[in-house]
């Protein structure tokens, strides 16, 4: 996965931002989505994002994949991410 060039990711303490600079659009993420950025930033696998994610929220492994991939799935709708 891979950000299109005309998309910023920015870091916040809530979580994070991304623009997109061609449409001028602005996406927020919550702490939960903001780390899910990070690890996709790190160049992270859908797998490596769901074992940190396991690892910093305990969570559940079915329920977090999914989560996860509506997320990552989002953001391709959007244009966001490739």
């Amino acid at each position: 996965m891979s950000w299109p060039e005309y998309v910023k990711v920015r870091q916040e303490q809530f979580g994070a931002v991304v623009f997109d600079t061609l449409k001028e659009k602005v996406f927020v993420a919550n702490q939960t989505g903001g780390d899910i950025l990070r690890l996709l930033n790190e160049g992270k696998s859908f797998q490596a994002i769901c074992a940190a994610l396991r690892e910093d929220y305990e969570e559940t492994s079915e329920g977090l994949q999914d989560e996860v991939k509506n997320f990552l799935d989002e953001l391709k709708k959007r244009d966001l991410l490739r």
